[in-house]
């Protein structure tokens, strides 16, 4: 500005003509430097009309005036010329930044003030009227670029921005964390004085971040970051906590300025079993992503409560919990996280099952991988509960030990939570869901399709392992927890059927080889309520001998007189209950009692050189050749050993099934070496030279 105060310079020509001599004037001498802001021309003051304080250093010399008058940094009294004079191009700025009043124009007491165009301080903005009121902070920061700015991911309520936005608002307290805080300085705006003399002020030191990165520096340089040059801004951050998996790592996607990450969790650490990309950090594949052990998945507001809420963990409904640099452990249903030690207790997932009982030990997130001894059972491998019972029906009964011997038994209690009793069924809500779920498996023959439990009571009632299928007994609906001593207490002692009339406990090993020879206990207790009869009837089985001794109705009716369909013997036929099974093999007669070869093989009743020679037209009777007086010789001839009445499970079918069966009718067991069992031919082997004559 060129000022022309004529008493100064008439005072100033009279002192120089006048021989005084004295400093020559500077730039305090008429409007104070930087120049004075003044509501008029105060020429005691020297301020006038204009908002210089704001725009210039509080030591600004005339190289700071320069910016906007150009060569004021040699200026000298000559200035003074009653005009004011400015920048063409205000600032250097990019686009041609210039002062609506023109490059010049006359001193007056009172100017009307004009605005600025394009200049690169103000965004390029125009800016408001000169000498106007002093913008105020944080309110004006929207003056020049937007509060926050509406490009790129700058905080809004929609597109790119909106996540900054949802967690660190859209107003100038979101600024602060990329961006040094201008309104904590004694003057907020003066940083917009040093445009076209930095680069674009980047940094992520405010929590919760303590550093990272941007990867396109060239972004930021001037004028690169002016609207005018339409800068791209399309950089990753990286090495930042608000943009990591929240462990320590990078990000599971990178995060570009101007772009999107999924709505979900799944841009930085991962999601739920259902996202596209399910956490893996520490242990959350084994509480999240499971479900092949736990049955179905655990949510993540199962921990979480807070930043996600449960029925929605895909979506951060607590945003002031999260990108927080806290990890927020808050358990739904209860329990405690030690930060520390990392480790939870007293919650349901991670108990015994039964509040009252002991519980196990508290588990470490970095702990190893757990099975059901995890939990409850700690001290057996199967993890059968093994605490000490309180009694029948009492809060802490337990009848564990005495119910499970393998894994799989734990399934024929709890059938709708386990199959396998080594992990959970699948979708099974029923495990860690805070109850004691007994859900009996009524299609297992074990517990019997009538079994029924009642947990008010704690008593299970007609169920196969409490002897709902056999006479007798004095407890058949125990109470959980209850101790059952003797055979007695799930059926007769002996059982009340003709079979076992007289029987005394020594007796029973007789027919049952897996009771001990007390009759008190086993030999091999697998075989006990396993849902078969295991009785032998006395004999070896298969029983080919019929004799030693030879059976009376009373023992074969012992296990062949059921006819239910599940029975494992074949059913009876009166009067002597010979298994149906047997007569498929034992055509001519009923092998009861009979020792020879005749039930099979011949004609009922047949003696000497006929016994047991086949007479009939299909197996095991077939009379082929056998009836010729040439071959009216021992059957051990032809079919060597198999031909002597052996029985020890080779000559006969093995396990007297029909398909054992049908699979002898092809293998007759010939030892001769010319037997062709296709043309069923024995060639010129024997004396008898009948040629190749087929034999049937």
């Amino acid at each position: 500005m060129r000022r022309i105060v004529s008493t100064v310079a008439a005072l100033a020509l009279a002192l120089v003509l006048g021989g005084h001599a004295r400093a020559a004037s500077t730039c305090t001498d008429c409007h104070g430097m930087p120049p004075i802001d003044a509501a008029y021309r105060n020429i005691t003051t020297g301020g006038f009309k204009g908002s210089h304080q704001t725009h210039q250093p509080a030591t600004a010399t005339g190289t700071d005036c320069a910016v906007c008058h150009a060569g004021s940094a040699t200026f000298a009294t000559d200035h003074m010329n009653e005009k004011v004079e400015l920048s063409s191009n205000i600032n250097a700025s990019p686009l041609a930044a210039t002062y609506s009043k023109g490059v010049f124009f006359n001193q007056t007491s009172n100017p009307v003030m004009g605005t600025c165009s394009n200049v690169n301080c103000h965004f390029e903005k125009t800016t408001p009227t000169w000498a106007g009121a002093k913008l105020v902070s944080p309110t004006d920061c929207g003056v020049c670029h937007g509060s926050a700015p509406a490009t790129g991911s700058h905080p809004s309520l929609l597109a790119a921005g909106k996540k900054h936005g949802d967690y660190y608002g859209t107003g100038t307290g979101s600024c602060v964390k990329c961006h040094p805080d201008h309104t904590v300085e004694a003057k907020p705006f003066a940083h917009a004085t040093s445009a076209g003399k930095r680069p674009l002020s980047l940094r992520f030191t405010a929590a919760p971040n303590n550093g990272g990165t941007y990867s396109k520096t060239a972004n930021l340089t001037y004028p690169n970051y002016l609207p005018s040059r339409n800068p791209a801004r399309d950089g990753s951050c990286s090495a930042m906590y608000c943009h990591s998996d929240g462990n320590g790592g990078a990000a599971r996607a990178t995060a570009t300025w101007g772009g999107t990450l999924a709505a979900d969790c799944t841009g930085c650490h991962g999601g739920n079993a259902a996202s596209a990309a399910p956490i893996i950090t520490g242990l959350h594949a084994q509480h999240v992503n499971a479900a092949a052990v736990l049955g179905t998945t655990i949510e993540c507001a199962r921990c979480h409560n807070g930043p996600v809420s449960a029925g929605n963990d895909r979506a951060v409904t607590g945003v002031a919990a999260h990108v927080d640099g806290v990890k927020t452990v808050a358990f739904v249903g209860g329990g405690t996280w030690n930060a520390t030690a990392k480790t939870c207790s007293a919650t349901t997932c991670h108990s015994s099952g039964k509040a009252t009982a002991p519980q196990p030990p508290t588990p470490a997130w970095t702990g190893a991988a757990m099975g059901c001894n995890g939990c409850h059972g700690t001290l057996n491998p199967l993890g059968t509960p093994d605490y000490a019972s309180g009694g029948s029906g009492t809060a802490l009964a337990n009848s564990h030990a005495k119910h499970v011997a393998a894994a799989a038994d734990c399934a024929l209690c709890h059938a709708n939570t386990t199959t396998t009793g080594t992990a959970i069924k699948a979708g099974s809500t029923l495990h860690t869901n805070g109850a004691i779920d007994v859900n009996l498996d009524t299609t297992n023959a074990r517990v019997g399709a009538t079994a029924t439990w009642t947990a008010g009571t704690k008593t299970c009632a007609t169920v196969y392992c409490h002897g709902a299928t056999l006479t007798g007994g004095t407890t058949k609906s125990p109470v959980w927890g209850a101790t059952l001593t003797g055979c007695g207490t799930c059926h007769g002692f002996p059982p009340a059927t003709s079979v076992h009339t007289g029987k005394v406990a020594t007796d029973c090993t007789g027919c049952h080889p897996h009771v001990n020879a007390s009759g008190t206990g086993f030999t091999d207790a697998s075989k006990h309520i396993n849902g078969v009869v295991e009785a032998s009837g006395g004999h070896a089985v298969p029983y080919y001998t019929h004799k030693s001794p030879a059976p009376t109705t009373a023992q074969c009716s012992g296990c062949h007189a059921n006819a239910s369909a599940t029975a494992p013997y074949p059913a009876g036929t009166s009067p002597n209950y010979t298994a149906p099974d047997c007569r498929s093999c034992h055509v001519v007669k009923s092998p009861y009692g009979v020792a020879d070869c005749s039930s099979c093989h011949g004609t009922a009743g047949a003696t000497g050189v006929n016994l047991g020679r086949p007479t009939g037209s299909t197996f095991p009777n077939i009379a082929g050749q056998h009836g010729k007086s040439d071959h009216r010789v021992a059957c051990s001839t032809c079919h060597g050993t198999y031909g002597t009445g052996r029985t020890d499970g080779t000559h006969g079918p093995g396990n007297h099934t029909p398909s054992t069966v049908s699979t002898r009718a092809t293998k007759v067991n010939v030892t001769l070496s010319t037997w062709n069992p296709t043309t069923r031919t024995c060639g010129t082997v024997c004396s008898y030279n009948h040629g190749s004559k087929t034999w049937y």
